[in-house]
């Protein structure tokens, strides 16, 4: 479904080689819901539609959630914008984001809150990361949990954490084997009928895992 929103902008004087008079009103049209702040991303839209320096025209793209513009005048003579934002599938640390494509932003301009996990590593290994990441968000889907964060700690180890608080330590080179001693552990836990509430999680070793268990309140 789309979007439309009907934004009042400042000195558009040019659009598609057409001359567009002042305070003029423009259609933004988006397919899906926008993650950019509506009034902060006003006057930057109409600054890249009226300046003919590519530099300051390709700012917006560089620091802000959009990731193209698109705009034409039809014929009501009023300009359609429409625009496309990049689809964050992970915030990074430094305020850094992402995408969908696998690029890396670092948008400036305040958005809406998005719930996205968290992971921590060199831009190198993002990627990888959150590879691994999905593959343990597969196996906590079994009991209805879903990752927060994801970090590389630093020589091979790996740290996770569930939406429950639930910390999981792992190894980066044997993590595949690892995760399936995990999953053993779940089904375990499902086919018995009772989830343990735990603290951590803990399958560096090779032949073991470590649990702890987390303190029920007594209830009177």
């Amino acid at each position: 479904m789309r979007l439309y929103l009907v934004l009042l902008v400042i000195a558009i004087s040019a659009c598609s080689q057409d001359n567009i008079s002042k305070e003029q009103a423009f259609v933004l049209k988006t397919t899906k819901e926008i993650i950019s702040n509506i009034d902060l991303l006003e006057p930057r839209i109409s600054d890249h539609i009226n300046n003919k320096d590519v530099n300051i025209k390709n700012e917006i793209f560089l620091r802000s959630w959009i990731s193209t513009i698109k705009a034409t005048q039809n014929f009501d003579n009023k300009i359609v914008v429409e625009i496309q934002e990049h689809q964050p599938v992970a915030s990074l640390n430094g305020g850094r984001f992402l995408t969908q494509d696998g690029r890396i932003i670092t948008p400036i301009d305040e958005s809406k809150e998005l719930k996205l996990i968290s992971i921590y590593g060199s831009d190198s290994e993002v990627g990888e990361l959150l590879s691994y990441a999905r593959l343990l968000q597969n196996i906590l889907n079994l009991k209805g949990d879903h990752l927060t964060s994801f970090k590389h700690m630093g020589s091979s180890f790996i740290e996770a954490h569930d939406n429950k608080d639930t910390k999981y330590s792992f190894t980066k080179g044997d993590f595949r084997v690892q995760l399936e001693r995990l999953e053993q552990l779940i089904l375990f836990e499902l086919n018995s009928g009772k989830i343990d509430h735990n603290r951590y999680i803990d399958l560096r070793y090779k032949n073991a895992i470590a649990v702890s268990r987390k303190k029920m309140e007594k209830r009177i």
